[in-house]
């Protein structure tokens, strides 16, 4: 059994690399029909691009033979001019501002004194009409009277 045992391998081997080789030869066969395929396709879609180009060129020729008027382009749209009123408000605004600030600096300071001095004047005084009156101008801003000097005889 020996003896057969090696030449039966080499008999199965033999049948797998043929069965293998056959096997390779009718996917390269199927792959040579399909590249026919493709050559074919492709040979249809070229005569079909040398029809479409060939209609191209004749449609091509009969723009260039119309006559066209000249291209310009369109006319640019007019601008809107903005609107006025942010700046008329931003006018108003800053003369108000330098109004109160000019009224700010003119205004005279209130003495902070008057009051103490309401309370120095005696009682006969501030009853009396100038008495009121003096203490009204005073809370009005006015400035207050010169001491009164006492009379020489």
């Amino acid at each position: 059994m020996r003896r057969w045992l090696p030449a039966v391998l080499a008999l199965v081997l033999v049948a797998v690399l043929v069965f293998l080789g056959y096997q390779a030869y009718t996917a390269y066969q199927g792959l040579q029909a399909r590249v026919a395929a493709l050559e074919a396709q492709v040979q249809g879609q070229g005569e079909a691009l040398k029809a479409l180009s060939e209609r191209v060129a004749r449609l091509e020729e009969e723009v260039f033979r119309t006559p066209a008027e000249p291209l310009s382009p369109p006319p640019a749209p007019e601008v809107p001019a903005p609107p006025a009123w942010p700046y008329v408000v931003g006018v108003l605004v800053l003369l108000l501002l330098l109004y109160l600030f000019l009224r700010l600096l003119r205004a005279p300071e209130k003495p902070k004194e008057a009051p103490e001095k309401a309370e120095e004047k005696s009682p006969s005084q501030a009853a009396s009409p100038e008495g009121v009156e003096e203490a009204r101008m005073l809370d009005e801003g006015a400035p207050p009277p010169p001491p009164e000097e006492p009379r020489k005889g």
